[in-house]
């Protein structure tokens, strides 16, 4: 049937993610320990891990559009398309940043809440409590670490930007249009709380819902 294909699929689509993501921490925390502790070599050591899964999860995007899966649609893209953005169209395309504290940490930190968040999708009814609990509850302090690395690379990126002038569009062309790529990372890097707010918001609307009825028994 349909609903038996489209599980099928869901379920190969997030063990694949967690497989992959899961090799993402392992070559990091292998990284971190070679190097005596330093962060300069994890986006060299695990960034192919982590850029092909990354990008890959623009699957959920159309998951969600699709209602193969009950996430909004608007929040799957709103992740997909800031984490995405920082990755590939300013850490991996400015080097300098690729060995900064920073990158290091956001790695260290999608990949932690990406090792439990597919495996527990991949389980689906089958999640063990613990898996769930950790699943709804990690997010607490890696989003806001993963979101304040973001933001820091965005910023640090900004004098290469403006230097090279990245991605921007200047007049007279054919299209009257210019656009001005720094200028429209300082805009992001202003709304960016704003907009991490409502997804954390959502985050814990959702462990309300997936953990609530465990601690209301827990308490009766």
């Amino acid at each position: 049937t349909v609903w038996m294909a489209t599980q099928a699929y869901l379920l190969l689509y997030n063990t694949a993610q967690a497989l992959g993501w899961s090799a993402a921490l392992a070559t990091t925390v292998r990284s971190i320990v070679v190097n005596g502790g330093s962060l300069a070599a994890v986006y060299g050591d695990s960034g192919w891990f982590v850029r092909t899964f990354q990008v890959a999860s623009a699957l959920e995007v159309f998951h969600a559009g699709l209602k193969l899966t009950r996430a909004p649609m608007s929040a799957a893209l709103m992740q997909w398309a800031g984490r995405t953005h920082v990755l590939i169209a300013v850490t991996h395309a400015i080097p300098h940043l690729q060995t900064t504290a920073a990158a290091g940490i956001l790695i260290l930190a999608w990949a932690l809440t990406e090792v439990i968040r597919y495996p527990s999708y991949a389980l689906s009814q089958s999640c063990p409590g613990w898996l769930n609990w950790l699943r709804y509850t990690i997010f607490i302090p890696l989003y806001p670490i993963g979101a304040a690395s973001e933001m820091k690379l965005m910023y640090d990126g900004i004098p290469t930007m403006t230097a090279k002038q990245m991605y921007s569009i200047s007049m007279p062309n054919a299209y009257n249009f210019a656009f001005d790529y720094t200028s429209f990372v300082k805009v992001v890097l202003v709304l960016y709380p704003f907009l991490f707010y409502q997804l954390y918001a959502y985050m814990f609307v959702q462990r309300k819902k997936k953990l609530g009825p465990c601690i209301r028994k827990k308490e009766d």
